[in-house]
């Protein structure tokens, strides 16, 4: 793993950034996932931390701390994606938003350690497993998107998703991988919980998004955008489940997946940070 400072400007971007404005929509809605996910994400690692040896952990423990840092750069410009967005008029995702933030500031109050782990291993599961439809270009594809500033945020950031896929599954294996049988179950459904609840949070603010640019469609600009969302709801969330299946199994090692076809060269472009690049 490197910590890498990349910036994308967004000042000359549109929310409107792909000729397939139902999957840009898509991708938009998903946007205010890593802004607050990856915050929450941290503050769990910390917690796990505390109850790692730092003598017989010490190499996890320098992995944790690497994913903190990247995840922290992750939201930071996660952030500014989503004020392009919102500032491009649609104000009342702010709302979705806030939702979003108190769902997880009420799971670090009241869930256990284990639930919370189970539930970042589930996220970052199904983040890792989207990497192949981003790195390798099949998410430009569908949204027909020329490269962008918007484009080239969410390759880097699901390469990196691919890069520190083992983490959270470590910490999650080395704090509750016993009994074998239950600590597989209980990560399966962790998978099953997150992706329930992004879903649920995320598929509000995508209709929101699209029915404000539908105000100003006829009838059947309507009826069509409404055809298109469906088919590219259908076709994407198939390519992601075919994808995600493995992870199910109870033999799965995010360690074996393979990468993207183009993992390196999407990475290559970003340099990790000069201080850790002494260390490393």
């Amino acid at each position: 793993m490197r910590v890498r400072l990349p910036e994308f400007d967004f000042t000359d971007v549109s929310p409107r950034w792909g000729a397939n404005l139902e999957a840009v929509h898509l991708v938009n809605a998903q946007g205010i996932i890593p802004a607050y996910v990856e915050p929450f994400l941290i503050k769990v690692m910390r917690r796990a931390v505390e109850e790692l040896d730092p003598q017989a952990d010490a190499e996890l423990l320098r992995d944790i701390d690497l994913f903190n840092r990247q995840e922290g750069q992750h939201y930071r410009l996660h952030r500014a994606f989503n004020v392009m967005v919102r500032d491009g008029g649609y104000p009342a995702m702010t709302a979705y938003e806030a939702v979003l933030e108190r769902d997880y500031e009420h799971f670090l109050r009241t869930r256990s350690l284990r639930w919370l782990l189970a539930y970042c291993e589930g996220f970052e599961t199904i983040g890792s497993t989207g990497a192949e439809l981003w790195v390798d270009g099949l998410m430009e594809t569908e949204l027909g998107a020329a490269p962008s500033p918007a484009v080239d945020l969410w390759k880097w950031h699901l390469a990196e998703e691919y890069e520190h896929r083992t983490v959270v599954n470590r910490v999650y294996h080395r704090l509750y991988g016993r009994p074998r049988l239950f600590a597989w179950l209980y990560r399966a459904r962790g998978i099953v919980t997150a992706s329930r609840h992004l879903n649920r949070r995320t598929a509000p603010l995508r209709t929101y998004l699209l029915d404000t640019d539908r105000r100003g469609m006829t009838a059947e600009q309507r009826r069509q955008s409404e055809e298109r969302e469906a088919a590219t709801a259908r076709k994407l969330g198939a390519a992601n489940l075919r994808r995600l299946a493995r992870a199910f199994s109870p033999f799965y090692d995010p360690a074996t997946t393979p990468p993207p076809a183009g993992q390196q060269t999407t990475l290559a472009r970003y340099p990790a940070a000069a201080a850790q690049s002494k260390k490393t």
